[in-house]
């Protein structure tokens, strides 16, 4: 798989310091394990149904440590089965297109465009209506 990092990496040496290559594979890392926190969060939540105590407390002993394991066995098997897969990064992207870019990115623009419209319109209407006068556009 081809990544963005790979365009700075020379034939003798890389273009760019070893430890800012180092904090970019970390930060990638830790963004990719946040991600899979989220997006496995249904299997987390019928893990916790099946294996929890719901007498108990959330944060019980209990509760905490079957939690714990699952999530951490969830991600481990998940990490193992995108790791058998060749061709994962291209699934990834076919995902990516259809989930995560209208998520991501179109969503929230119409979502902003729509709210800047409708308090600009409000605005418009304010302003209008202190000089409003009886068929003043014919």
């Amino acid at each position: 798989m081809v990544t963005v990092l790979s365009n700075f990496m020379g034939d003798e040496k890389p273009l760019l310091p070893t430890w800012f290559l180092l904090m970019t594979n970390v930060f990638t890392l830790v963004q990719v394990l946040a991600v899979t926190v989220v997006y496995m969060q249904p299997t987390n939540e019928v893990f916790e149904k099946k294996f929890a105590d719901p007498k108990m407390d959330q944060f019980s002993i209990r509760n905490v440590v079957p939690r714990l394991i699952l999530r951490s066995l969830s991600v481990v098997v998940a990490t193992i089965f995108a790791a058998m897969l060749p061709f994962f990064g291209d699934i990834m992207a076919l995902f990516g297109a259809f989930g995560c870019i209208p998520l991501d990115f179109i969503l929230p623009m119409i979502f902003y465009n729509l709210g800047v419209g409708a308090v600009a319109s409000v605005r418009q209407i304010v302003l209008d209506a202190k000089t409003y006068r009886l068929f003043a556009n014919m």
